[in-house]
């Protein structure tokens, strides 16, 4: 009789810290966040990441009276920052926003981690890759400068911002398709080489609209082709290069992309959680009036869109580490 009441006993103790631990959890997911929450931007202040966060931050006090930290944690090619949102404490409130420059770093195996390492949680941004050249010298478009690429093999230079990445991948599929090859010449970061361009000592560029659209708007840049299907919207008279009949995704879509991330373990309704709330201040109409005006693109993908979409720009930044940068 005793140890029946004592199995009883045990049994309701259990019940209790199990249904305890239940109001505890739930409670956790209703009242995250009960502090601030820290976004990693793995690059310096200015850059679009950092202009990105630094947009969401009122939104995300307005809509949620929680603030948004911006910590720069630049280094590595954006590994350094990205490393340490990987291995911070998985409770939610450290998280890093990623690019597809961490992807390509992964795919040519400089970084020690595998793209499941990390907790990929959904992506808020995508930048098309752009060709510009300086406005009213030697090339008036596209064609203009392919054709000197046809007449000057390895003689017209291409500034790239760094090395073995998005925006070369795309330049080395243009030369491939153009049937001739770019002088490419890296740099440390898009704003040289913007002003490379302009002072005249680069013949074009591999950029991202965001890092162009000031010049453009003064007149001293040319955004002469993008590489996507559906150009960019504020500038709706610059052509693709498929347009063009230039076939520049044998690789399939490797697209720059922002996307959100966080230390594995991270308790899935707070990660439901904060998707939502992510995409709530991505979707508001002050976060779309800021990307509008910088020329990034919303791209909010989440759940199996989201890994999908994630996997095949990481399956097409492996191909171009073995085929492309070697």
């Amino acid at each position: 009789m005793r140890k029946a009441l004592l199995a009883l006993v045990v049994m309701l103790l259990v019940s209790s810290v199990a249904f305890a631990g239940g109001q505890a959890e739930g409670a956790a997911e209703a009242n995250y966040p009960t502090k601030e929450i820290t976004l990693i931007i793995p690059w310096n202040p200015g850059g679009t990441n950092d202009l990105m966060a630094r947009a969401m931050q009122p939104v995300f006090k307005s809509m949620y009276n929680a603030d948004l930290v911006v910590k720069n944690v630049p280094g590595g090619g954006s590994a350094v920052g990205i490393l340490e949102a990987m291995n911070s404490k998985p409770d939610g409130y450290t998280l890093g926003l990623a690019t597809s420059s961490f992807l390509a770093l992964m795919a040519q195996d400089m970084v020690d981690c595998e793209l499941d390492d990390a907790l990929n949680m959904m992506s808020v941004a995508e930048e098309p890759i752009i060709i510009v050249v300086k406005n009213g010298g030697k090339y008036d478009d596209a064609e203009d400068l392919i054709e000197a690429m046809k007449a000057n093999p390895g003689q017209i230079s291409c500034g790239i911002p760094g090395t073995n990445n998005v925006n070369q991948a795309y330049a080395t599929l243009l030369q491939e398709a153009v049937g001739s090859t770019f002088n490419f010449m890296p740099f440390d970061g898009g704003s040289r080489v913007v002003a490379e361009v302009i002072g005249g000592h680069v013949d074009c560029g591999a950029l991202k609209p965001s890092e162009t659209l000031t010049q453009v708007k003064a007149g001293e840049l040319k955004i002469v082709g993008v590489f996507n299907t559906d150009g960019i919207g504020i500038l709706p008279e610059v052509p693709t290069f498929e347009s063009l009949g230039y076939d520049v995704f044998r690789l399939g879509n490797i697209q720059q992309t922002a996307y959100l991330m966080g230390p594995k373990g991270i308790d899935p309704a707070i990660q439901a959680r904060i998707i939502d709330m992510f995409s709530a201040v991505c979707s508001s109409d002050e976060y779309k009036e800021f990307c509008d005006g910088v020329g990034i693109q919303l791209n909010i993908k989440s759940g199996e869109d989201f890994q999908s979409y994630i996997n095949e720009i990481y399956t097409g930044l492996e191909k171009a580490a073995a085929e492309l940068f070697v």
